[in-house]
């Protein structure tokens, strides 16, 4: 392989029917076009996608391949076509397979030993799931649920029909599963990443975001960085690349961000789907310029780190709070293991998804005693209340399903007593959270006139502290706080993190273990320059920006002087385009 990059690896998908196709004289031409605007060290060439890919043209595209250094791994998409009168049918989304058809059974395990029989790597694209509902899956599933029956399913069908057939044929072979970018519905459709990572080699994770309002999923942008550090803490050392595309993307900087944010999650392959797709398109012209940029900063940048997740396999509940929370700065860390107390580990988030655990409560409450600090958002605490009643042990809040319509906010005054009433533009609704006054104490209070609950509460529990974050029914109308609250909600959560900043809504914070940190602006409808502050704990004495070029720019200041710096915090102004990223170092 003819690396161009040195701290990540660029590749892209090649499907089936395009691969059937393209000639040898316009495949040259295509790669011309690759090569001087994106950069692709590797291809994934698919074999099947519905309808095979000749082996001679397999062969010819490796060949070329391999004269303009470009590494060649096989791909498999497993969608079929109708396969008999009998299938007509199946009713199943996006084409997928039936795993209770034998004929399509037989396909599955023919598309495995035909790709094994020409490659020693292939991945599988996210369509390998299943909703069929079929006569057959409804027999085989019996008195089992729809989960419990294609987790199961799923895992037969890894181990039976593809790893097995394929390393029949390859012994060597190199088998990745790439995972899709909804999380939250793996277990609903057999996705099984907490048994697939004993079988498979090497785990993939889907980044693409496009655009966050004008597309079905609805996912907040931050997950193409958030996904692929979940599935890096799944399996560690073995989470190969992000993948995204150019689909819903009504902006260049839509698309590039999904690149910039699969960089800074540190995969170390980022995917760019698929050939055909960018081959002319604008979207992917800048790429190789931004990737030259992104290369020199990863190289700089330690190990991604922030305020541990707790995300159980096999669960849901407040979708993607943590994205949303990561949109306004707060660096997360997504994981599917509660953390142990200790070292560099002093905090943990639970959320609602957290409650498949059924020894949660238990956990938090040995962490807290040891000295750590738990954060509960409040989807998590009303369905403790629920769930598990012992959640009463820990703190006096209640829930009575009521909601808290507030748009006048209480917010401490820094290092003062008294506070700050913020009237808010518009009125948001939070769940209304009762506790009791002195058993609780209260953070950050909201409400409307002469009625206020809290926002941001917390008990003590043997040495450490159990907290609640309220958040908006809505999540997305996170963005909508009041700088003033985001800023405490930010100091709150990131509690003993070294950096925050005190912008509003739009700007993400990457943290990383080597006093390195970066800022990413999003490109929002209506979005303008923003100017803030960046807030480092202890006293700093610049910071120095992460060169993007080993050129020298005399034009550019690199380093950052404080506004004031103490022994208590050092402050930094700072000015952002949207679209544009920022990585230094403390010294």
């Amino acid at each position: 392989m003819n690396k161009i990059f040195k701290n990540f690896n660029t590749v892209t998908y090649c499907v089936a029917q395009w691969a059937d196709k393209v000639s040898e004289e316009q495949l040259r031409k295509e790669v011309e076009f690759f090569q001087k605007y994106v950069g692709v060290e590797k291809i994934y060439l698919e074999t099947f996608r519905g309808s095979f890919a000749r082996k001679e043209q397999i062969e010819m595209i490796k060949r070329v391949m391999a004269e303009n250094g470009i590494e060649v791994a096989g791909g498999i998409t497993t969608v079929t076509p109708d396969l008999s009168e009998e299938d007509k049918k199946r009713k199943r989304l996006f084409e997928t397979f039936c795993y209770c058809n034998e004929p399509m059974r037989n396909r599955l395990k023919e598309v495995s030993e035909y790709t094994a029989s020409l490659f020693d790597e292939f991945i599988i694209d996210d369509f390998f799931f299943t909703q069929c509902m079929c006569e057959d899956c409804l027999k085989e599933k019996g008195s089992k649920s729809w989960e419990e029956f294609r987790l199961a399913k799923m895992m037969e069908v890894s181990k039976n029909l593809v790893i097995g057939p394929a390393k029949k044929v390859n012994p060597n072979i190199k088998i990745t599963i790439k995972y899709p970018n909804w999380r939250e519905s793996f277990q609903e459709t057999g996705y099984n990443p907490q048994d697939q990572r004993e079988v498979f080699d090497f785990v993939y994770t889907g980044t693409e975001t496009r655009h966050g309002v004008q597309q079905d999923q609805h996912l907040p942008r931050y997950l193409s960085y958030s996904l692929p550090r979940w599935v890096e803490n799944v399996a560690p050392g073995r989470n190969g690349g992000g993948w995204f595309d150019p689909f819903e993307c009504d902006r260049i900087d839509t698309y590039l961000e999904q690149a910039y944010l699969t960089a800074f999650s540190k995969c170390k392959e980022i995917m760019m789907f698929c050939w055909s797709a960018l081959y002319n398109n604008k979207r992917a012209t800048p790429l190789k310029f931004q990737y030259e940029k992104l290369d020199k900063i990863m190289g700089q940048c330690g190990n991604p780190f922030g305020l541990p997740v707790y995300i159980p396999f096999n669960s849901q509940g407040e979708d993607h709070i943590e994205d949303f929370l990561g949109m306004v700065g707060i660096p997360m860390e997504p994981t599917p293991n509660f953390p142990a107390f200790g070292g560099s580990v002093n905090n943990v988030l639970v959320t609602a998804a957290s409650l498949k655990d059924e020894k949660i409560i238990s956990k938090i409450k040995d962490f807290t005693e040891k000295g750590g600090n738990v954060f509960a958002t409040s989807g998590f605490m009303i369905g403790a209340l629920k769930k598990y009643p012992e959640v009463t042990d820990l703190t006096s809040v209640r829930y009575n399903d009521k909601t808290l319509d507030a748009d006048e906010f209480q917010v401490s005054k820094v290092g003062l007593y008294g506070r700050n009433y913020i009237t808010n533009k518009e009125s948001i609704k939070f769940p209304l959270l009762e506790h009791r006054n002195n058993a609780t104490w209260s953070i950050l209070n909201a409400g409307h006139g002469e009625y206020h609950e809290s926002l941001i509460m917390y008990d003590t529990y043997g040495k450490g502290k159990f907290e609640i974050i309220n958040l908006p029914e809505m999540p997305s109308r996170i963005k909508d706080l009041p700088t003033d609250v985001l800023c405490v909600m930010r100091k709150e959560l990131i509690g003993e993190g070294k950096v925050w900043i005190d912008c509003g809504y739009g700007v993400s914070l990457f943290t990383y273990d080597n006093e390195t940190f970066g800022l990413y602006c999003y490109t929002n409808d209506g979005c303008a320059p923003l100017n803030f502050n960046i807030h480092v704990n202890g006293k700093i004495s610049k910071l120095e920006k992460i060169p993007e070029t080993d050129e020298e720019n005399p034009w550019w200041k690199k380093d950052v002087e404080p506004l004031y710096s103490n022994d208590k915090e050092s402050v930094f102004p700072i000015r952002m385009i949207p679209g544009d990223f920022a990585f230094f170092k403390m010294v």
